[in-house]
Parts: structure tokens; sequence; C-alpha cells
């Protein structure tokens, strides 16, 4: 029985399903709000690497991968959870992403901050320079030649600038 368990064991490690090591076959790069980005303002948003295995050209089911929220600790989503994200226009210029609700009570910087993490999550899924965000009256446009972030860490260094 313990060869058994052995051998399989060998096996699954051997074939790549291991879990000590495994690399993500397929990575999308997701942003989100840090968690306590009150205390440094300097670093609000960072970013997650996930995997996307099968569904990297599949935009709505990335966006609903990314409405479930980040799986480090120190970092949050900047969305509700019941936040359904749709696109309702795609053209090589950019996408209008429909938000199904935000609450009354978030204020115009933290939809605008909340919109700037869809939407740099966006440019890193599709190669789309201009993201519009909207909710009900709200909306909100990023273009890539007037967004500057400065993402440091050893993953990656990226400056935008107009």
């Amino acid at each position: 029985m313990k060869r058994l368990i052995c051998l399989i064991l060998a096996m699954l490690l051997l074939s790549g399903c291991g879990v000590f090591g495994e690399r993500i076959k397929d990575p999308v790069t997701f942003y989100y709000i840090r968690s306590d980005y009150q205390k440094d303002m300097a670093s609000v948003i960072a970013s997650e690497t996930r995997e996307a295995s099968g569904h990297r050209d599949d935009l709505p089911y990335l966006l609903a991968l990314y409405s479930m929220g980040p799986s480090k600790e120190e970092l949050r989503s900047p969305f509700l959870p019941t936040t359904q994200i749709l696109p309702t226009e795609h053209t090589a210029a950019g996408i209008v992403l429909s938000l199904s609700e935000v609450p009354d009570s978030m204020a115009d910087a933290e939809y605008t901050l909340a919109s700037a993490c869809l939407a740099l999550t966006c440019m890193e899924l599709t190669n789309a320079s201009q993201i519009t965000v909207v909710c009900g009256d709200r909306s909100v446009t990023i273009n890539t030649e007037n967004l500057m972030l400065f993402e440091t860490g050893h993953e990656r260094q990226r400056e935008e600038m107009k």
C-alpha cells in the first residue's frame, strides 16, 4: 500500500501536477487596492498574478475572476463582491465596462481609484488604450496617454507618462 501511494505521488510530481514550485502557465495580472493604503499613499494600487489557462482571451470570464477579489491578504477588491462587470463595448481603441452596482456611499475619489484598478487590469488583459467604467450616472475614462503609474517591487517597474 505504501509503495502504491509513493508511486502515485511520484507520478503526480513528475507530471507537473505537484504543488511545490508549480509555475503559473498562463498568467494574467489583476490590479487591486492595497488594504493599508491610507498608511502609505505612495503605494495605493498593487498587482497580483493569477492563472488563466484556456481563458486568456475570454474577457467576460477574466472580469468575473477579477470580481472574486484578490488572493493576497494585503490587497482588497475595489468593488462589492456582488458587483458584476460587463464589457458593453469593445473596440480596438477602447472598452466600455458597465458595473451592476456600487454603493451610494462610495465617494467620487474612491470610485475613480476603483476604476483605475479595473482599467489597469483591462489594459493588461487586452491591448485597449482607453477604458471607460460606467455605473448609473457615474463615468470615468482612463487613457494610457494620461495615466501615470509607478509600481515598485521586484516583479516589475513600470512607468507610463504623458
